[in-house]
């Protein structure tokens, strides 16, 4: 059993650049274990690599995490690189979060080209055996067929047997099964596959749905030899409420 973790996420408290260093040191003072930054391009939030070297660089014990870097803003050796940088100048304190990319808008706006689900899914599989291969090798090579790395130099001189935490969460098959065979912290979450949120997005994360969800993980960590005791799980709540009777917070949550 592993002991419960609490982060917060500053995405949905809007928490200007002139505010972060007080914020995230009283976060650290409040016991949290992780301060975690969304990689969207609203004005909610700012560039994550920035804020999270920042919080590093003025906490001691906080860690510092993405929840979660979009594959496709960035190449997997720029991914490899800026984590292996963040986890040494944090002494171990990085978190690194990344997905296949959900939210439509973002997508929009910038122009890049929103592929179905298999196609995401696909490109962040190869990212992360590049993005792991990167931080123990010497050398990596890797001819796939969204990435065509060669050669490519090591990320940089992490200690021996150590790299950042990769996590990757998501609530379809698909995607928590590549979260299986790569991830060290592995987040339970509803599908995205629409590239937005909605009532049916909220009411598909009951108890039956993550004990299902929980079990594809499982299934491909075991295909992949992996131990299942190393894999922690992670949950969002973005709108936490505490009470015996679950059901009639789903419904309204659905509504709204």
């Amino acid at each position: 059993m592993k002991p419960f973790r609490f982060g917060a996420h500053t995405y949905f408290a809007k928490i200007a650049p002139n505010n972060w260093i007080e914020t995230v040191q009283h976060i650290e003072e409040l016991g949290y274990s992780t301060i975690f930054e969304a990689d969207h391009f609203s004005t909610k939030a700012y560039d994550p690599i920035v804020m999270l070297s920042t919080a590093a660089s003025v906490t001691k014990k906080l860690n510092v995490g993405t929840l979660v870097f979009d594959i496709d803003y960035r190449h997997p050796v720029i991914l490899a690189r800026t984590a292996a940088a963040l986890h040494l100048l944090s002494d171990g304190r990085f978190e690194f979060g990344i997905g296949a990319g959900w939210k439509i808008k973002d997508y929009d706006m910038s122009g890049i080209p929103f592929d179905k689900p298999s196609v995401r899914i696909k490109r962040l599989d190869e990212a992360l055996t590049i993005i792991s291969s990167m931080w123990t090798e010497d050398k990596t090579t890797f001819i796939g067929k969204h990435y065509q790395v060669r050669d490519m130099e090591k990320a940089g001189e992490l200690p021996a047997g150590e790299h950042p935490k990769i996590m990757v969460g998501g609530g379809g098959k698909r995607l928590l099964s590549v979260a299986g065979k790569h991830a060290d912290i592995v987040g339970i979450h509803w599908p995205s596959h629409s590239g937005r949120i909605s009532g049916d997005s909220i009411l598909d994360t009951s108890f039956s749905k993550v004990k299902e969800r929980i079990g594809w993980v499982e299934k491909s960590a075991r295909k992949a030899g992996r131990d299942l005791d190393e894999i922690e799980y992670q949950m969002l709540f973005p709108y936490p409420v505490i009470t015996d009777e679950p059901d009639p917070v789903y419904e309204n949550w659905a509504k709204t």
